[in-house]
């Protein structure tokens, strides 16, 4: 079987940068469908705590979540609908906190994980991968991009 390819860009899907989609396909059109919704709970509910459940997880999992809801909030941006340029503010004040490993450890992993669930639930318009788009794109979320491809040497994710 050959080896999953370690670019971000390639790893994005259909669109590699923002700029490559349409007007029309840009979360920011959804905005209106996703007020008042707490995506990131039904992510939780729906498929994180069932697949990875253990109380230590769920806590970070958790504080991860609530860091990235406030950093979207303060950009004026539902936290499901977020930019590669919001995923680079966000690790760019996460770096200042903490070392990369961490950042990836503890809050990369798991909103990258909640827009790859985004991106494949066909009942959300995410036709596109900000965490990877930001990945291909930004020198701080590049860095953290690094320490996943660095902590997954050698296994499949």
């Amino acid at each position: 079987m050959p080896k999953m390819t370690t670019d971000p860009g390639e790893r994005a899907g259909v669109y590699k940068h923002i700029d490559d989609v349409p007007d029309r396909y840009r979360l920011y059109q959804h905005a209106s469908a996703y007020e008042g919704r707490d995506v990131w709970e039904e992510y939780l509910t729906e498929y994180f705590f069932e697949n990875f459940g253990t109380d230590y997880t769920r806590e970070y999992t958790r504080r991860a979540g609530s860091d990235w809801k406030d950093h979207m909030t303060n950009r004026g941006r539902h936290h499901a609908l977020a930019t590669p340029e919001d995923v680079e503010t966000w690790c760019i004040t996460l770096l200042e906190r903490m070392k990369a490993a961490s950042v990836y450890q503890n809050y990369w992993s798991k909103l990258e994980r909640l827009y790859s669930w985004l991106h494949t639930h066909t009942e959300h318009p995410h036709v596109y991968h900000p965490f990877r788009m930001a990945a291909a794109e930004y020198p701080n979320a590049g860095d953290i991009w690094t320490q996943k491809i660095d902590s997954w040497e050698g296994r499949d994710e």
